[in-house]
This record gives structure tokens, C-alpha cells and sequence, in this order.
């Protein structure tokens, strides 16, 4: 039988700084590179073959601290596919243990190119094509976000811009006509002259323009829109991916740069015919982190359980690893399980943000794109931004809609082997999951 979940998380944070200090919003940011320095192997394809060849792009990992006299956050943007949650949470300790600033106030984003090195795997192990990859990037990281957080001299006051238009580069990645987002947000960050001092542009689609074929490290077509308007507006460009699960690029994928300069060329026009305005002064700095339960197919998870599904499973494809990475999860598992790491349900962290009326929703993974609908439904003239691949990677999370629908079977019945989570999603999930989003952003909306 399957357990009946609460539509409650297990573990509720919630943090308030009010708006009465006469004090504003500050600021501050830190830019560094990340490009690996010779051959690796890149993630994001299983089927890709060989080392990376050549830069396309290099990567950049970007931080910006916000701070009141109450309270401070720390947002880090990353040229990466994603990291791992333990990766994730070490990150985010280390940056806690040398500011003052707390670990549930640090987000750790990937803006999730396909064209990235991997960050986990037999590679990072000594010896391996990513490990000194690894090691330099987990050390730029944590020291350009220090930096900026300690550089205290160098925050300075800011007031918001907020605007939205649309882009229609992204489809959905398994049906012509299913649901896509083609929202595209951007915020801008300006001193008191009005001068940009930074800005926060947000889409969902996959960073795959760029196929299983490309050997090149590369931004993707992100990078190539950031690049365009960092240049023409004199200040620093976050790139934050949506509720991108369920979406791509329209038509083909390549293995093609010039095809990514055009989709970024795309994407930097549409963000330039955004009609700005000014948002009402606001000082507000609030936070919210809950621990979202989600449920999988089984209320108990086993070494029988999980026996029993691989027995089930490994048949469906007789070509290609299937039988191999069945087998390599079915042994995975069930160490997991006997070491005490397993739970009976996926435990996703998300979180809320309000910076003077702007809202940021985190999330673990890949949700699809009907949430981030969902969310910006719930809350009309509200400027909200939806950022998946942020503190983690641990699944997708498929809608509603995909448990109802064929041509999602990937996502629900398979994905759970390559990504290594315990066991498939209850289609339960999704209304647990939406709930909890909703909670949370309700926390520290006014």
C-alpha cells in the first residue's frame, strides 16, 4: 500500500527582517572563472563519447550578497550542469563557517549547460580526467563568495527594476503542443544615480543547444545572451534556469556554435524589448526554507523492494547499458539502505526569498514548467522569479499533467536509475510538492 502523505513539509525555516529600518538594501558581487584548464569530461549526455576538445565559452561563477541591517542572503550563479546535494551542502558550510552569513541564507544555483564538466563520478577521484577540475572549482567558489561577503566597504545601496516579455526559443521537449512557459523576467539592480549595478535575467529552457556531439566547453546559448547585455549595460548579468524540465530548445539540437550564438542572440533581443519599471521602495528582506517530503511508489523502501523493481525493470531494454545501469543502481541502493543513508520519500529542499518585493523561489532539481505557470498564476503583479538546479540536483519532478499523459515515460519511469534516487515518484507527488511551493512563497510575500 501506498503511505498518505500530508501536504506539509517536514521541517519549516522561516526567517523575517521587516521593512521598518530606515536603512536600504545593499549589495555586493564578486565575478570569477571556472573554465576547466585541459581535457574533461563533460556532463549532461549519456551518450556523449570522448573529452572535451576546445572553449567555446568560459565558465564563470558569479555571487551576489544582499544585505540589511537585519539580515544577509548569498546567491551564486554557476556556469555548471549541476552538483551534487552533498557537494552543495559542503559548499554552503564552508561559505556559512567564514562570513556571517547562515548556511539556509546561501543558494547555490546551476544554470545547467549541458557543455560543463562533471563534478561527481569515477572522473573527480584522484587520478581522474576532473579532478583537478573539481578541486579548483569547489576552492573558486568558496573564496569568491567570501570575498564578497567580507569585502563589507564595497556594498553599496540599491533600488529594483522589474520588468517581463516573452521568448519563444523553448518548446516542449516531448510534445509539439504541451505546456511551456515562454515567460522571460529580468530584474535590474541600480544605484541611486540609476545606474545598473546588476541584473537577473530568468528563462526556462535547457542550456542544449548544444548536443550529445559537442565536445567544446561552452555557457550555452545563456552564456551568449549574458555576454551581449553584461557588455552593452556595464554591469554583471545572472542567468538563473527556470522550471526547465519538460523544456528545450525548439527544433533540432546541434553540434553547432554558430547555432548557439543565434539562440542567444534570441535570447539577449527579447530581454532588451522588456518594458522596466521602477518597483516601490522597499527595505523587506525575508527568507523561507522548508524540507518538502515527497512520496515514492512504495511507503517503504527495501532491499526486497528495491530487488523486486530491478527484477521488474531490467528487461524493458535489451540494447544499449540498460541491463548494466539497472544493475548498477540495484546494487547502489541497496548499500544505501544498509548504510542508514535511505528514506522512505524524496527529501527536496526549496526555499522563498523577498528582497524588497521581489521574489526568488529556489528548488532542488528539475521541475517542470507547469509550476513555475502555477506559482506566477498565484501571484499576478508580483515580479517571481522560479530558479530550479539550485542547491542540488536530486530528480525531476514532473507535473500533474506527465503522470497523466504517454510520452513523459522517461521521467517517470526510468530516470531514477541513471540519477541514482531510491525509487520512482508516486504520482501523489506533484500535488506535494505544489503545495509546499505555494506555502513557502506565502511565507514572505507582505
Amino acid at each position: 500500500m501506498i503511505r498518505a502523505y500530508l501536504l506539509f513539509p517536514l521541517l519549516t525555516l522561516l526567517v523575517y527582517t521587516g521593512c521598518s529600518t530606515p536603512n536600504p538594501l545593499r549589495c555586493n558581487i564578486g565575478v570569477a572563472d571556472i573554465t576547466p584548464e585541459g581535457s574533461v569530461v563533460l556532463a549532461g549526455f549519456a551518450a556523449r563519447e570522448g573529452l572535451s576538445a576546445s572553449i567555446h565559452r568560459a565558465l564563470k561563477t558569479r555571487c551576489i550578497v544582499i544585505e540589511n541591517d537585519s539580515a544577509r542572503i548569498c546567491i551564486i550563479s554557476n556556469d555548471m550542469m549541476e552538483l551534487p546535494i552533498s557537494l552543495a551542502d559542503e559548499l554552503r558550510d564552508e561559505i556559512a563557517l567564514h562570513t556571517d552569513i547562515p548556511r539556509e541564507h546561501i543558494f547555490i544555483h546551476a544554470t545547467h549547460t549541458h557543455s560543463a564538466p562533471r563534478v561527481s563520478g569515477s572522473s573527480v577521484e584522484e587520478g581522474g580526467t576532473n579532478h583537478a577540475f573539481a578541486a579548483k572549482f569547489r576552492e573558486t567558489v568558496v573564496r569568491n563568495a567570501i570575498e564578497t561577503a567580507n569585502n563589507k566597504k564595497a556594498f553599496v545601496p540599491f533600488a529594483l527594476e522589474a520588468g517581463k516579455g516573452e521568448c519563444f526559443i523553448n518548446c516542449n521537449r516531448r510534445e509539439k503542443e504541451g505546456p511551456c512557459d515562454h515567460t522571460l523576467y529580468l530584474i535590474h539592480l541600480v544605484d541611486k544615480r540609476g545606474k545598473r549595478i546588476a541584473s537577473f535575467l530568468n528563462f526556462a529552457c535547457h542550456p542544449v543547444s548544444l548536443n550529445h556531439r559537442s565536445l567544446v566547453v561552452s555557457t550555452d546559448f545563456p552564456g551568449i545572451a549574458v555576454e551581449k547585455l553584461s557588455k552593452e549595460w556595464g554591469s554583471t548579468l545572472f542567468y538563473f534556469s527556470g522550471a526547465a524540465g519538460n523544456v528545450n530548445p525548439c527544433g533540432e539540437l546541434r553540434a553547432d556554435t554558430a547555432y548557439t550564438q543565434v539562440r542567444g542572440k534570441e535570447l539577449a533581443d527579447a530581454a532588451r524589448d522588456i518594458r522596466i519599471e521602477r518597483l516601490k521602495k522597499s527595505n523587506l528582506l525575508r527568507v523561507s526554507n522548508r524540507i518538502v517530503e515527497l512520496p515514492f511508489r512504495s511507503s517503504e523502501i527495501t532491499p526486497e523492494v528495491i530487488n523486486a523493481h530491478a527484477d521488474e525493470i531490467k528487461e524493458w531494454n535489451a540494447f544499449g547499458t540498460w541491463k548494466d545501469d539497472v544493475e548498477r543502481w540495484r546494487a547502489a541502493m541497496i548499500e544505501k539502505i544498509r548504510s542508514g543513508e535511505a528514506k522512505n520519500y524524496l527529501p527536496v529542499g526549496i526555499a522563498g526569498v523577498n528582497i524588497g518585493g521581489l521574489i526568488l523561489f529556489f528548488s532542488q532539481g528539475e521541475p517542470f514548467n507547469e509550476y513555475q505557470t502555477m506559482l506566477r498564476a498565484n501571484y499576478p503583479d508580483t515580479p517571481l522569479l522560479f530558479i530550479g538546479y539550485t542547491n542540488g540536483q536530486n530528480s525531476y519532478f514532473p507535473s500533474k499533467y506527465a503522470y497523466q499523459r504517454d510520452g513523459y515515460e522517461y521521467e517517470r519511469e526510468q530516470m531514477h536509475i541513471y540519477i541514482r534516487a531510491l525509487y520512482p515518484l508516486s504520482d501523489e507527488m506533484p500535488a506535494v510538492y505544489k503545495e509546499a511551493i505555494l506555502a513557502t512563497v506565502n511565507d514572505i510575500v507582505d
